[in-house]
C-alpha cells in the first residue's frame, strides 16, 4: 500500500531529524543524557520544528510548475503536477497537524 506520494515521506524524515537534533542539543545544553525523554517540552519542540519545516517545504513544492505532457491518443497537451502527500494529506497540511499534536503533548503530559 502506497502511503505517500512525491515528497510525502519528508514528514517522517524531518520528524526523525528534528527529534534527533533536539535530543542532541538539549542533552548538551542541560548536561543530561535523557533530557529529551523526560521533558515533554522538548518533544513538543521537535514536533513544532517538524511542522514548520513541513509547512514551508510543502508550500514550496506545490508552487512548482507542472510538467507538460502530450497525450498520444488525442495530441493534446496536459500539465501534470506531482502531489506531495502522506496518508492522503498534503505535505503543508501536516504543519498545523503537528503543531496541534505538539500542544497536546504539553497539555496531556505524563
Amino acid at each position: 500500500m502506497l502511503i505517500w506520494r512525491g515528497a510525502g515521506a519528508a514528514v517522517f524524515i524531518l520528524g526523525i531529524l528534528m527529534a534527533l537534533v533536539t535530543n542532541i542539543v538539549t542533552s548538551k545544553v542541560f548536561e543530561e543524557n535523557n533530557y529529551f525523554q523526560t521533558h515533554p517540552w522538548t518533544q513538543a519542540l521537535a514536533l513544532w520544528l517538524t511542522g514548520v519545516s513541513c509547512w514551508f517545504l510543502g508550500r514550496y513544492l506545490h508552487k512548482q510548475p507542472g510538467r507538460v505532457v502530450i497525450d498520444k491518443d488525442t495530441g493534446r497537451e496536459e500539465i501534470v503536477k506531482l502531489d506531495h502527500s502522506l496518508f492522503f494529506i498534503k505535505l503543508e497540511y501536516w504543519g498545523p497537524i503537528l503543531l496541534v499534536i505538539g500542544v497536546c503533548v504539553l497539555v496531556f503530559e505524563r
